[in-house]
C-alpha cells in the first residue's frame, strides 16, 4: 500500500505512513466505536508522541446495512463507478469528520438521513431565535420515549441537547420517501440540502 509523507505540527519531524483508505464493521467491529471517538483518524508521531487527527478520503462500507459514507476532506463528490456497489445500497458523502461520524451513526439506525437533516433544519430555525446555534448534530434516539436527541453546539463551544419527537421524524420522513427523489449516487445530504428539500415540500 502506497504510504503518505506528514509533519508533525510539534517537532516538524517529517514521516511516513498509510493513509487510511477503506473500513467496513463487517471485516472489523471495532471500528464502529473507532469512527466515534475518532481515534480511527488519530495519528501519533513517532518521533516526539504528539498525536493529531487526520482526514484521509476514506471509505467507509456497511455490507449488512448496506450503505457506504465516503470521507471527501476536499469536498469532492466521488465517482459512483469506483466503488461498484450493490443495488439498495444508500450512498452518501460529506466533508469532515464530525459529520462522518454523525452519518454513519444515522445510517447504522436504520435512519433515513435525509429525515433527520430536515428536522434538525427545522430545529435550528427554532432555536436560532433565542440561542447562537453554529452546529446541530445527531446525538442519539431515546429507546424509551423513541424521542431523537439533538446536540446544539453553540458559538461558544458550550452545548445544549434537544428533543425531537419520534412523530415528528415519522411524518417527516413520509414527505421524503413519498415527495422527494433522491439519485442513486453519491450524494452530500447535509443542512443546505435540508433547507432546499424543506422549501421544495412546503411549496407543493
Amino acid at each position: 500500500m502506497a504510504k503518505a509523507r506528514i509533519e508533525c505540527p510539534h517537532c516538524k519531524q517529517e514521516c511516513e505512513r498509510v493513509p487510511l483508505t477503506r473500513v467496513s464493521p463487517d471485516r472489523d467491529p471495532s471500528v464502529r466505536a473507532k469512527v466515534q471517538d475518532l481515534s480511527l483518524f488519530r495519528w501519533k508521531c513517532p518521533n516526539c508522541g504528539t498525536t493529531m487527527l487526520v482526514e484521509d478520503p476514506c471509505l467507509y462500507h456497511d455490507i449488512s446495512g448496506q450503505f457506504m459514507v465516503w470521507l471527501a476532506p476536499d469536498g469532492k463528490k466521488p465517482e459512483t463507478g469506483r466503488f461498484d456497489p450493490l443495488a439498495g445500497y444508500t450512498l452518501r458523502y460529506v466533508d469532515d469528520l464530525n459529520a462522518f461520524r454523525e452519518k454513519v451513526q444515522i445510517l447504522e439506525r436504520g435512519l433515513d438521513d435525509r429525515a433527520v437533516e430536515i428536522m434538525k433544519f427545522i430545529l435550528f430555525l427554532q432555536l436560532k431565535h433565542d440561542l447562537d446555534v453554529v452546529e446541530l448534530l445527531y446525538h442519539g434516539l431515546d429507546e424509551r420515549t423513541a424521542d431523537f436527541r439533538f446536540a446544539a453546539v453553540l458559538s461558544d463551544g458550550a452545548e445544549q441537547y434537544i428533543a425531537m419527537s419520534g412523530v415528528s421524524y415519522q411524518r417527516i420522513l413520509q414527505d421524503v420517501q413519498e415527495r422527494l427523489y433522491t439519485p442513486y449516487d453519491f450524494v452530500k445530504i447535509d443542512v443546505d440540502w435540508a433547507a432546499e428539500a424543506l422549501e421544495l415540500l412546503r411549496s407543493e
